[in-house]
């Protein structure tokens, strides 16, 4: 992008991945616009004289004329909205803006590609999305990541209180990237000098692990003992949905996940190294950084 400062937008910066997208940002030669949900949100990075380029703004991504005043005057766009059955419609939305307002690039983070023969309901949204954000004529990409390490964080309240981790796996193992990761490859491509061409970034981490080895490394970094608990579908269904209050399509996303690791043998290396010329995190560092989230909070009075 021939662009001496651009300004991007980044939609999804309170999340994990647009959270570092932004920081990663303010620390380049371009100007930065994150995009609240509301005007009340509390910002993911406090603004002061060390990032002068970042600013805010609010839209209700359902309001074409919300996202068109946030978008105005940019040239990029980080497109991540809430993961939810309205996904379509709110990345739609951004993408006839950008069309409307002659946004030059737009970088999605979407979802790994799967085999035609399984189906996995978030994953046909993505694909729907590609395929308007594709026949846009806006330049772009997609990024596709394995599952993210942060994902682990769902697991946080039966393994601190029950020492379980419930799925429908069995000895299948999941390839699993670091959202740092992620972010730092889309910085590359929304500032990268080329023109995009529709590319397809498959995002990789350096090992496929299962549930039962993961049990393990939390056991171990958490000094308590942690196991992996093989249940059917039905029951893993209703915990996620009767126990984790979970909405139906997140407990039918997460069931489906599991099923694919079954079906689908995933990645064992990494496509970090490629394409940033350096080594992956790695899932061991993840969880020594994150060990406290697996724990017990115990509360000491003086």
């Amino acid at each position: 992008m021939n662009i001496e400062k651009p300004t991007i937008i980044v939609f999804g910066v309170t999340g994990t991945v647009g959270t570092e997208v932004l920081r990663l940002l303010s620390k380049r030669n371009c100007m930065v616009r994150g995009v609240l949900r509301t005007p009340t949100r509390k910002v993911p990075i406090v603004l002061d004289g060390d990032n002068s380029n970042i600013s805010y703004v609010s839209a209700d991504v359902r309001s074409k004329e919300q996202i068109r005043k946030v978008c105005l005057k940019a040239d990029a766009i980080f497109m991540l909205t809430e993961t939810s059955p309205l996904q379509i419609t709110f990345e739609t939305n951004i993408i006839e803006v950008g069309q409307e307002l002659g946004i030059r690039r737009i970088v999605k983070l979407s979802a790994p590609r799967i085999p035609s023969n399984i189906y996995v309901e978030v994953s046909d949204w993505h694909r729907q999305i590609e395929k308007t954000l594709a026949s846009s004529g806006i330049d772009h990409c997609f990024l596709q990541p394995h599952s993210f390490m942060q994902n682990w964080e769902r697991n946080t309240f039966t393994i601190k209180y029950f020492g379980k981790i419930y799925g429908v796996m069995g000895n299948a193992e999941r390839n699993y990237v670091d959202a740092r990761d992620v972010a730092e490859v889309a910085v590359k491509y929304l500032l990268k000098e080329s023109a995009l061409k529709g590319v397809a970034v498959i995002i990789s981490g350096p090992e496929a692990i299962s549930h039962e080895n993961m049990a393990k490394r939390i056991s171990h970094v958490t000094n308590k003992k942690v196991v992996y608990e093989n249940i059917d579908r039905e029951e893993f269904l209703r915990k996620l949905t009767k126990q984790a209050k979970l909405p139906l399509w997140l407990a039918r996303h997460i069931v489906e996940l599991d099923i694919l690791a079954v079906k689908s043998s995933e990645p064992k290396e990494d496509t970090i190294q490629a394409i940033l010329h350096r080594k992956p995190r790695i899932m061991d560092a993840y969880l020594q950084e994150s060990r406290q989230l697996f724990l017990v909070n115990k509360w000491r009075f003086f």
